[in-house]
């Protein structure tokens, strides 16, 4: 006699994409499947965790990539910049074409990316020619028109701070839950706002940016060729902060971040250099906020947020241990 198997309960990340599927269906093949794409990475790279996504096949037409926010960082997105981008880079060809959008359903349907296409990783950026086009299609990106939202590093560095220090709401439970800071977070918070005087004398460029920048956000392809994803938390800001975040992934020295300058910029000005640093200070205190709040406010502990936002932690705790960061706001 067979045994019956109860049908398993789809998770919530697998219900939200299927009725995003059916919201998306006048783009859609009656009988299209929908398979797994990204699994959301946030340790040791930041990967896909803003959002879940799937793969759309059918039998007549070319394959489509969906995306869908997930809870635990609606927070942090503004839906209506991130399509203007996707909109903005996909007609400029710097990233997947944009098919369709829902903000009810926090959806977004995008052309897919063939198989051959995969995200970049550090040993990628060892390779010149390579520095040169992931940073080329930033400055490229930073060139597109202005968005309807405008933000600093500092701005988000705040609001992260709010929740750091007196405590996060979890996205189910709705409960107000205390934060565990790291070690020396108060001394490296009180160099954060040494920073933020510095950048409050200074003059601020603004263009649109990605604001996150990691290298998972940039996927390589056939000969070379590079598309940006993920605009989620796209906004007007300083274009250097996106060229900081980028070299706190694979800069190892002051001369890669020198080179990394003269690249984006077309010369290695010792006033944009500095510019550059402070920025990968301020992006990995902001980053190691967010990995510690979304840990404890997150409904997904098998993403390792936790230990994202230590590492992050880290990594802006040796740049203030190793920079004259005094020095630095003064030469800004």
């Amino acid at each position: 006699m067979p045994i019956d198997t109860p049908t398993p309960t789809p998770t919530a990340e697998a219900a939200s994409l299927r009725y995003a599927t059916g919201v998306f269906a006048p783009w859609l093949e009656k009988n299209a499947v929908l398979q797994d794409a990204v699994s959301p990475i946030a340790h040791p790279m930041n990967q896909g965790v803003d959002g879940h996504s799937g793969k759309i096949s059918g039998a007549n037409s070319e394959s489509l990539f969906l995306r869908v926010l997930s809870k635990d960082q609606e927070r942090w997105v503004r839906f209506e910049n991130a399509v203007e981008m996707a909109k903005n880079a996909g007609n400029a060809g710097l990233s997947p074409r944009l098919i369709a959008a829902d903000e009810a359903a926090k959806a977004f349907l995008f052309e897919c990316l063939g198989e051959e296409w995969r995200p970049a990783v550090v040993l990628d950026l060892r390779t010149e020619t390579l520095r040169e086009t992931i940073l080329t299609a930033t400055k490229m990106l930073h060139d597109l028109p202005a968005l309807g939202r405008n933000t600093s590093v500092i701005k988000q560095i705040s609001e992260l701070r709010r929740h750091m220090e007196t405590g996060t709401r979890h996205v189910v439970t709705g409960a107000t839950i205390k934060v565990t800071p790291p070690e020396d977070y108060a001394r490296m918070s009180a160099m954060i706002d040494r920073i933020k005087l510095g950048f409050a004398a200074a003059a601020n460029d603004s263009a649109p940016c990605h604001v996150e920048n990691s290298l998972s956000n940039f996927m390589l392809g056939p000969m070379g060729a590079v598309k940006i994803v993920d605009f989620d938390r796209v906004a007007n800001c300083d274009p250097l902060s996106d060229v900081g975040a980028l070299c706190n992934e694979y800069c190892r020295t002051d001369d890669d971040v020198a080179q990394a300058v003269e690249i984006y910029s077309g010369h290695p000005h010792a006033a944009t250099v500095v510019r550059v640093k402070l920025h990968m200070i301020l992006a990995a205190f902001k980053w190691g906020m967010w990995g510690k709040v979304s840990h404890f406010s997150s409904s997904r502990p098998a993403i390792e947020y936790y230990k994202y936002g230590e590492n992050q932690f880290m990594r802006c705790a040796y740049h203030i241990a190793n920079w004259d960061v005094e020095k630095l706001i003064k030469e800004m």
